[in-house]
């Protein structure tokens, strides 16, 4: 596995899940590295992953959300 990234409410907390601050400047940047870099981990370094960095309740929707962004994300880049 390549060197460990914080999920996007550690790496920027004070960027809230559905903001505009991940769809411009850094934290759109971060997003779309930690997209890439998720994407190339297998199921069980994902799950190790979830179990080590717990969500907060106001991203309680971002795991499901993730694989639609992922599958979209790797299908037009791969």
């Amino acid at each position: 596995m390549d060197e460990e990234m914080l999920p996007p409410w550690l790496q920027y907390p004070e960027i809230p899940l559905g903001s505009m601050g991940w769809r411009m400047g850094p934290g759109e940047e971060y997003w779309y590295q930690f997209v890439d870099w998720y994407g190339r981990l297998n199921e069980g370094e994902r799950e190790g992953y979830k179990a080590r960095y717990p969500k907060p309740e106001s991203w309680k929707v971002f795991w499901p959300y993730i694989p639609e962004k992922l599958e979209a994300y790797l299908g037009t880049n791969a």
